[in-house]
């Protein structure tokens, strides 16, 4: 029985088995082996390395004495300057002469913190620098002020490339027995879309609903995603069909993959720079795609917005180049 999520049971245990991020990773590789580390400031989409970065660094610093040198929280649930100002600070406070050695805070989505408790923050940071270190990491760095920012050595974790997360794929379904083609593999990385967490869990999720024989239907099907194949149908019947006609394609297709229609604007953003249209078409149909996500925001009458996604397409029809 599969209990332990494949996200933890594969997470990287030391630097040398983070994917990706070569040049940050042999950075953070001397600030270990030379014992002098600065406040660092991690910062890029989820799912991309950080935590795992500090966790695996933490764990070549202090070894054994982990769980007594490191305070690890997230700030989206501590984020408030009562938890700055007592948890933080009193583990920031102490100082373990015996060892020699810094102690390490580890502030997980930081930019989730509110603004006061950034600036108490900084002021601890000021103080008890000489034996705590801060590693702060957050999917935004704008988000951060930039007292903060300015104190911490930054690093950008970027999404990972296509091509190493086809290798872990393979890497894990070799070990966890799973037979799985390779039109699979890459639409889970597809769908996945650089965030490595996000792409285990899928690729987790859609083993245990295919019993261990993977393939790119089962993927699809399971995530409720849509096939770039459906996207291609939709697309050259929206542009060449009549509105009534299109309309119906789109609410048909609707109803048999019960997706939302969030999901497709963007596949059809993809789609839709790939065709050979002039720039003022191609810059009208993207305006109108994003307009329409930007409603779905606010409504959940998704008939109207299928009707108006139509339409954008309906009025380009005449300059699409085929």
């Amino acid at each position: 029985m599969q209990t332990q999520p494949w996200t933890e049971k594969y997470r990287p245990l030391s630097l040398s088995d983070v994917v990706a991020h070569e040049s940050i990773i042999e950075i953070i590789n001397r600030f270990a082996s030379s014992g002098s580390l600065p406040h660092l400031l991690f910062h890029g989409p989820p799912g991309t390395g950080k935590t795992s970065t500090v966790l695996a660094l933490a764990k070549k610093l202090f070894g054994t004495s982990f769980t007594h040198m490191v305070l690890e929280l997230n700030a989206s649930d501590a984020r408030g300057i009562d938890v700055v100002r007592d948890e933080i600070q009193s583990f920031s406070s102490t100082s373990r002469p015996a060892t020699g050695r810094f102690k390490l805070v580890i502030m997980d989505e930081c930019d989730s913190m509110t603004k006061d408790a950034q600036f108490a923050l900084r002021r601890i940071m000021e103080r008890y620098t000489r034996h705590t270190r801060f590693c702060l990491i957050g999917n935004y760095a704008s988000k951060i002020i930039p007292a903060l920012q300015s104190r911490c050595t930054k690093f950008r974790f970027a999404p990972i490339n296509p091509a190493l997360v086809n290798q872990r794929l393979r890497y894990i379904a070799s070990e966890e027995n799973i037979k799985a083609t390779q039109g699979s593999l890459e639409a889970i990385q597809r769908l996945g879309n650089g965030d490595m967490r996000k792409t285990l869990n899928i690729f987790q999720s859609v083993s245990l609903a295919s019993k261990g024989n993977v393939e790119e239907e089962i993927v699809y099907a399971t995530t409720g995603q849509l096939h770039m194949e459906d996207i291609s149908l939709l697309l050259n019947c929206i542009l060449e069909q009549k509105f009534e006609a299109s309309f119906s394609a789109l609410h048909n297709l609707k109803r048999k993959r019960g997706f939302a229609i969030a999901d497709v604007i963007g596949l059809l953003s993809e789609a839709v720079l790939r065709l050979h249209l002039t720039s003022s078409v191609r810059t009208e149909l993207l305006l109108g795609l994003a307009e329409i996500e930007y409603a779905l925001t606010f409504t959940g009458l998704e008939k109207i917005q299928m009707l108006s996604l139509v339409s954008i397409f309906t009025a380009a029809r005449g300059i699409y180049v085929h």
